[in-house]
């Protein structure tokens, strides 16, 4: 077979390998849009495949390579042809490589988010079974504490009740013989009864005359307004 022969048949198979490749491309960037929390059987069989018809199409391209090398006289056109074939295998790698991450990325958020809402449900049922405990022995002991202060408010009254009557009478035996001296002072000293009975008199009619005089202004006032 001759050069031209071989680069040919070599570069279809090549050519085949490329549309193959970018068909399992397309089926496979459904997966990035559509992730499972596991990958799934027909996602792990693509992916299998596609990985290895690109290994294929890269023992391909080394086998073009060598046809162009043992050939020193092969033309310009074919070795632009064998490196566009090495682009678009590099082009069609990073693509699976990118869509495989993508893939991975999103089906670990969505299984972090899996995780987290667990931990949350399991958190507030745990919270939710404290509470009913917690709320229980918080109502009882809140009723204590209420019942201890209301014993301590009574008691409070209590004592300020016999300390204010205590205070009374303690008021009243002052007053009693306070007036008790007054009375024995009165009746020592000589005509001291008098002298206050004359001392209200005055102080009666003093009051007498300051209310009469306060009448007739008002009188005076309402009739020349």
């Amino acid at each position: 077979m001759s050069t031209a022969q071989s680069f040919v048949t070599i570069r279809s198979q090549a050519i085949s390998l490329e549309t193959q490749a970018e068909s399992l491309l397309s089926r496979y960037s459904s997966f990035a849009q559509t992730t499972s929390s596991e990958q799934t059987g027909e996602e792990r069989k693509l992916d299998k495949q596609l990985e290895d018809a690109l290994f294929r199409r890269q023992e391909v391209i080394e086998a073009l390579s060598k046809v162009c090398n043992e050939n020193p006289n092969i033309s310009a056109s074919k070795l632009s042809q064998l490196q566009r074939h090495k682009e678009i295998l590099q082009e069609h790698w990073k693509s699976f490589r990118n869509i495989r991450s993508s893939i991975q990325q999103e089906r670990n958020r969505l299984n972090l988010l899996f995780n987290v809402k667990n931990d949350i449900a399991q958190q507030q049922e745990s919270a939710t079974d404290n509470d009913l405990v917690g709320n229980e022995d918080d109502y009882y002991h809140n009723e204590s504490r209420r019942v201890d202060q209301s014993h301590s408010i009574v008691d409070r009254l209590i004592s300020q009740a016999w300390e204010t009557r205590d205070e009374f009478s303690s008021q009243g035996s002052i007053l009693q013989n306070a007036n008790n001296r007054v009375s024995a002072t009165l009746q020592r000293i000589p005509g001291i009864n008098q002298v206050i009975k004359k001392i209200g008199t005055r102080r009666r009619k003093n009051a007498i005359i300051l209310a009469t005089v306060i009448v007739i202004c008002v009188l005076i006032l309402f009739f020349t307004w």
